[in-house]
């Protein structure tokens, strides 16, 4: 079975190393920037130009790409994957994307004798370069089964989760949990740093007791040191909020905690931290506090 990889930014090209390497599959691959295809291709993975290539050279083809504008794009544009598509295929997207954008790729790719699987994933760059990403996958239960050795080579954990569709929807709502959680968390251990408790002392309080969460647990590598570097970009996680929030218009569920937290990460944005990870939501709310939540510094 050869493998074909589109989108190879701070997740993909983790995650596509680990097909070559761990899974031995011959590797095709294209990326918007050819350098970063660079320790790819030295490793031994081959490159074209276009998605279309990709398609018509590969059985399944793997797409990992920031925003759903860009998976429409690399699916319906020019030399895109649909004109390189056969009967047959399979192609799975690991974005984290919008459920009715995939379904209605999954809905013209039908028409063409190909299987599509939405399979966003979470873990972070840490767990894409371990190989030990979570992935939710939705779709065609025999068509997971026959490509679950390509993404055990990249994740631990495999969940079917429903139709096609339903991975991403899977995804949205543990990002928004995820993003609600760590506003809360920034704009609490703040008022403890304002109200006179060291934060270290907090956080031992928290991470013992009912507040304790995932978000918080990672404070003593991130806003403790104040290291906001990525991770999972702001940016992305204003876009993922968005989505949310999207679903969320489209099944008539009200989302008002979800809306809060897309404002307090557009103001991050707005404040020039669009490209830092989503722990520095908190950076806007230090400032207008005029404490910071530092551990052994200011």
């Amino acid at each position: 079975m050869k493998a074909g990889f589109i989108g190879l930014g701070q997740m993909g090209h983790h995650m596509a190393t680990n097909i070559l390497h761990k899974g031995n599959y011959p590797l095709i691959v294209h990326d918007i920037r050819k350098e970063a295809a660079s320790s790819l291709i030295k490793e031994g993975a081959e490159w074209v130009d276009t998605p279309a290539q990709v398609a018509s050279m590969c059985d399944v083809v793997i797409t990992c790409l920031p925003t759903p504008q860009s998976v429409e794009e690399v699916v319906y544009g020019k030399n895109g994957l649909k004109d390189g598509w056969k009967q047959g295929d399979i192609y799975i997207d690991m974005s984290t994307n919008s459920p009715s954008l995939i379904r209605r790729i999954a809905q013209d790719a039908r028409l063409s004798g190909v299987t599509v699987l939405d399979a966003p994933v979470s873990g972070g760059t840490t767990g894409a370069k371990a190989g030990t990403l979570t992935i939710m996958v939705g779709g065609d239960p025999s068509a997971l089964n026959k490509v679950r050795g390509i993404l055990e080579t990249m994740g631990k954990k495999i969940v079917h989760v429903g139709d096609v569709g339903c991975g991403n929807i899977a995804k949205l709502i543990n990002n928004m949990i995820s993003l609600v959680c760590n506003s809360v968390s920034a704009e609490a251990f703040l008022l403890g740093k304002k109200a006179g408790i060291n934060p270290k002392v907090l956080w031992e309080i928290v991470t013992s007791s009912t507040g304790d969460n995932w978000c918080v647990r990672r404070y003593p590598n991130t806003t403790f040191k104040g290291n906001f570097e990525p991770g999972f970009k702001i940016s992305l996680a204003y876009k993922d909020i968005g989505l949310a929030i999207n679903l969320g218009n489209e099944t008539g569920i009200s989302l008002p905690l979800a809306i809060e937290v897309k404002k307090e990460l557009q103001k991050a944005m707005e404040e020039d931290f669009s490209d830092k990870d989503v722990d520095a939501v908190i950076l806007p709310m230090e400032k207008a506090a005029g404490v910071k939540v530092r551990v052994n510094g200011d």
